[in-house]
């Protein structure tokens, strides 16, 4: 269950005559041939189409949806499409929206009592439905515990016991964006509560409306569904991939090909056969929100070469689907597969080069900065530079030349070009370039091979200097997941780190800052002795987890 990831900007171009040639047909066995580029008929199965004006121009299915049995992906076989199923489930919030039982300002809490009782910020269901209501995200917090949430026998309510136990948010309601899966279950909770009904029942009786009798919410994953794809995973030979939950409205959809190019349909014609016109044009358009974000109800927003298009990527285990909309020019491409081989992002998007005819060659981000600093000093850039994501790059010098580091891979070695702008001297035509620099928001942005570009903030100067490393020797509490981690100073800026009884190596890249492995950041916490007392733990989607020191 993710994002929008690198695969998207792999294949996009720039083209003068784009609106031109997204009218002209296109070869569909040159989309086939991308197809079998990625699969075969021998292999798990894959299911694409392509609805223009709404009529479905293209549809295609090859490989298996059954290895053991032989069984060929067809029209009726049914894929879990991961986070491809927060549109609908953001499209039932709406319904009751739009019946006036639900108005998105309303703060979830009056619905569900009993989760962040602590927090006296307003938690909007409009926070929930675009990711800005800082509340944690479960998948996370149960890793944190050292679980992996698709290997355990548990539900919605399990999720639920989990919230209510959690005393803090990542950040405030409305001033940033994480995405979360807790919100779209908190999301189903409410409909349940409002409703009086099941949500996956509530879900079905909608879909059923939209005549997609082939689709619904697994709410038990040992329920059985008919013409169901199993996932597969090749590691040393294919193997299954089962998950094992009843999680829902996050995820666990399972439809076919033809019902989701029907709801292509019904978003592409929108003249209120199965739902309002009212109600689909504001289920596909962004939510007015303090962050902008580009998310909406349950989709991403996003522009391509000046055209606006619609989409989500859905991962859950080796079930992988996409969708892609460009609204103005009524085109959507569907990609659905259960073979963790393949790419759904980056397949959807040759698909997309295909049909509107655009050359490779062409660029469609940036290669170079348009503005380069001056440097003084090469010690001006030196230091180290955060994502907001998390990830973490070190800036350092020897001999005189600047590198790049990365925890646990080799340095790269950076060729000053101009000013603030190196090149990777081993990666031919990526580069780093420096701005800002001296200011409280220097940074340095990431251009080249054909990727959006990526820019980390630099963290503030703070060097080890000279202190006692075993002043951070201990155990840490959290109740908030009963978890404990145990800190062991090793030799030079090494710890061991143990939680839930797993010993891994921990490294201290700053004063009172750890890293584990890539993963997991720690802030050490002190009191106004500068005695040690806690710890605060951050990990992709989970901020400001409290360890307390307990010895």
């Amino acid at each position: 269950m993710k994002k929008h990831n690198l695969f998207l900007v792999l294949s996009l171009a720039l083209t003068a005559n784009l609106f031109a040639q997204l009218k002209q047909d296109f070869d569909p066995e040159k989309i086939t041939k991308i197809l079998y580029q990625h699969s075969n008929d021998d292999l798990p199965g894959l299911a694409v189409g392509i609805v223009k004006d709404g009529q479905i121009t293209y549809e295609h299915y090859l490989g298996y949806a059954n290895l053991e049995h032989k069984i060929e992906v067809n029209k009726n076989t049914r894929f879990n499409i991961a986070s491809n199923a927060k549109q609908f489930t953001a499209l039932c919030i709406l319904k009751l929206i739009d019946q006036g039982k639900l108005n998105l300002n309303d703060d979830f809490r009056k619905y569900l009592p009993g989760i962040h009782e602590n927090i006296q910020h307003k938690i909007t269901i409009s926070n929930l439905l675009t990711h800005t209501s800082g509340i944690r995200d479960y998948c996370d917090l149960m890793a944190l515990k050292g679980k992996s949430w698709w290997r355990q026998f548990i539900d919605n309510a399990d999720v639920m016991e989990l919230l209510k136990g959690q005393k803090d948010l990542n950040f405030i309601p409305g001033t940033e964006y994480v995405y979360s899966n807790s919100n779209y279950i908190l999301l189903t909770e409410i409909v349940k509560e409002v409703t009086g009904q099941n949500f996956g029942i509530f879900a079905e009786t909608m879909f059923e409306e939209l005549d997609m009798t082939n689709t619904n919410f697994l709410t038990k994953y040992s329920e059985i569904i008919p013409n169901k794809a199993r996932p597969y995973g090749n590691w040393n030979g294919w193997r299954e991939e089962p998950t094992i939950t009843d999680v829902h409205g996050d995820g666990a959809l399972y439809t076919n090909l033809q019902d989701q190019l029907k709801w292509e349909q019904i978003v592409q014609e929108n003249d209120g056969k199965y739902l309002s016109e009212k109600l689909i044009n504001e289920s596909q358009s962004p939510l007015n929100s303090s962050i902008e974000n580009g998310y909406g109800y349950g989709l991403f927003f996003d522009t391509y070469n000046e055209l606006n298009y619609v989409f989500h990527d859905g991962v859950t285990g080796a079930f992988n689907a996409t969708f892609l909309r460009f609204p103005t020019e009524k085109l959507s491409i569907v990609v659905m597969s259960n073979n963790r081989n393949v790419p759904a992002n980056y397949l959807a998007w040759q698909v997309v080069d295909q049909v509107m005819g655009l050359e490779k060659d062409n660029k469609a981000y940036p290669e170079d900065p348009e503005e380069i600093e001056e440097i003084k000093s090469i010690q001006d850039i030196l230091g180290y530079y955060k994502k907001d994501e998390g990830s973490l790059i070190r800036i350092t010098e020897k001999d005189g030349s600047v590198y790049r580091e990365i925890y646990q891979r080799d340095p790269v070695k950076l060729i000053n070009e101009e000013g603030g702008l190196f090149a990777y001297e081993t990666i031919q035509g990526l580069k780093m370039n420096f701005t800002n620099i001296g200011q409280p928001d220097q940074k340095f942005t990431i251009y080249g091979l054909g990727q959006k570009p990526a820019s980390y903030a630099k963290l503030p100067n703070t060097t080890l200097g000279i202190f006692d490393k075993n002043d951070l020797n201990g155990r840490f509490y959290n109740d908030e997941t009963d978890t404990e981690i145990i800190l062991q100073y090793v030799e030079d800026d090494s710890y061991t780190l143990t939680k839930n009884g797993r010993e891994r190596m921990s490294k201290l890249i700053m004063q009172d800052y750890l890293r584990m492995m890539d993963s997991y950041h720690i802030k050490v916490i002190r009191d106004n002795d500068n005695n040690v007392i806690g710890l605060n733990v951050e990990n992709r989607r989970i901020k400001n987890v409290i360890f307390n020191k307990t010895d």
